[in-house]
Formats: structure tokens, sequence, C-alpha cells
């Protein structure tokens, strides 16, 4: 009698044609203990599909769209196939207006910088084994670089993961793009609402960096996701909604 499948196994994309079609999210686990991640709307998808192909992909809309999850999944994909050597991953360090700054935290260095890349943890751990992911980060595989230590360096054979970058300067944009040496690319990713930079909107480097460099769309994708493609969860939607005036202003 042969042997019946178990649910795990009826979810890989071998036993359901047109898996990656489904808005499931996270099939099996390969050999290597990685899961393999597929697009739940057609933002993601497209997303997936910047990631992989161009060399700078601007990722812009509100939180819950999986804009930081896609990149970091995307680094590891490409990591595990040898097309990079590291991945490098760079949030701003910006004082949130009535709260303490990271000078503040007890600690050392890394604990005071380990809220700030909580978020890559969080992506990791979706898709990867916590082993594996705290040995990639305590190998600096994937290690997080602030972008003051950027100056005068090339990163070659690399993916640079930029979150949060509507709270990055115009400047700071810009040495993160010019830092891009040979078989690298670059994720950068935001939301201008949750910003923390005492400007108007539009003149943070995410929004300055989308408007400048939209139109070269044979090295550079943009995603702009949008309310629907929100997948965090019901709440988080409906919290987004309730607060849409914020996004509808956004440009004032």
């Amino acid at each position: 009698m042969p042997k019946a499948r178990t649910r795990k196994e009826k979810v890989t994309e071998a036993s359901v044609p047109g898996y990656d079609e489904i808005a499931y999210g996270i099939p099996a686990t390969r050999g290597d203990g990685v899961c393999s991640i597929h697009p739940r709307n057609e933002n993601q998808r497209e997303a997936l599909e910047y990631l992989r192909t161009k060399t700078l992909t601007i990722l812009t809309g509100p939180p819950g769209t999986a804009k930081t999850l896609l990149s970091v999944y995307i680094a590891c994909e490409k990591l595990q196939k040898r097309q990079i050597d590291k991945i490098y991953y760079i949030k701003p360090i910006v004082d949130t207006p009535g709260e303490k700054g990271i000078g503040y935290l007890p600690g050392t260095e890394s604990e005071k910088l380990e809220p700030h890349i909580a978020s890559l943890r969080d992506a990791l751990s979706v898709f990867m084994a916590k082993g594996k992911a705290d040995y990639l980060i305590d190998k600096k595989i994937i290690e997080f670089l602030p972008i003051e230590h950027l100056r005068g360096r090339s990163l070659h054979r690399c993916m640079i993961i930029a979150d949060e970058m509507q709270n990055a300067k115009i400047h700071s944009v810009l040495t993160i793009l010019t830092r891009l040496g040979d078989h690298s690319s670059i994720a950068m990713m935001g939301d201008v609402v949750q910003r923390d930079l005492a400007n108007h909107f539009g003149k943070d480097g995410l929004s300055d960096a989308a408007r400048r460099l939209g139109s070269d769309t044979a090295n550079i994708g943009h995603v702009n996701f949008g309310f629907d493609d929100i997948v965090r969860s019901e709440f988080v939607r409906n919290v987004i909604l309730a607060y849409s005036d914020l996004y509808e202003s956004r440009a004032a």
C-alpha cells in the first residue's frame, strides 16, 4: 500500500501545480533548512522579480506589506546560490521625537545596535531556523553597517538592504548608492509617513531617490505598495486604513 502523503508534502511546489499563484506564502522546508517564499499579491510578485534582476529596487508603502521580508529573502537566496558573498543591512539611527537615542541604551555597542536589527531578525525567522540566522549574523556574513561607516568603501559581490530609508537624509542615500561595486545590488525601502526627520514630505532620501532615479527602468525597479497589499494581519490593515489621511496628505 502506498504511503499516504502528509500535509507538508501536499503544499510543495511539486505536488501543487501553480502553487506560486496561491496566497499561502511559505511551502515546505528545503534541504538546507530554508523555507521558500511565494508572493501573495501582484505587487509582491513584481517586487521579487525586481529584487532578483535589478541593480536597485525601491519598495515604498505602508507597514505590513513585506518590504523587508522580501528583500531579506532574496538576499539570502542570492547568498545560497553564491551570487554574492555578503549581505549588508543598513538602517538610519535616528532619535524618535520624545524618545532617548541609542547612546542612552545600556550595554556594549553590539547590544546597543540589537534593537536596530530586530526587523532583520524578524524577517529571517520567517524562512530560516534561528540557529542558522544567528550563525550568519555572528560570522558577519549578514552584517549591520552604520551609514557613517560607508564613506570610502567599495562593496563588491554583496546585496545591500537599506531599510527605513524615509529616515535617511538625501546625502546619506547618495553615500549608500555610490558604494555599490561589481556584482552587487541594493534594496531600498521605507514608509514616508513613518518619518522622524524634521522636514516636509518628499524631502527624505527615499522619496528623493525614487523621484531622481525612476526613469532608469533598465537598472531600477520601483514598487509602491498600497493598502490592499497589507498582509501582516487584518488588524494592521484596519489600523492603516484608519490613518489613511496621513498617506493622502504625504505630499503636503
